[in-house]
């Protein structure tokens, strides 16, 4: 399974179009996995601009 995260979302996928923000933005150089459970208690979340659950990576490449 190869993973990739959007260079504008930060979501992690395994399409070569994300499935949130619709680019065809994805990089296979990222770091930092943050999983978000509770996007409106989540004081990560809020920072990153996260407004929905998922997997996320901290920095893309």
């Amino acid at each position: 399974m190869n993973e990739k995260a959007c260079l504008t979302c930060h979501l992690i996928s395994t399409g070569s179009i994300c499935p949130r923000c619709k680019t065809p933005t994805l990089s296979d150089d990222f770091s930092g996995i943050i999983i978000v459970f509770d996007p409106e208690g989540s004081v990560i979340a809020k920072v990153m601009n996260i407004k929905e659950k998922g997997r996320y990576a901290l920095k893309v490449r």
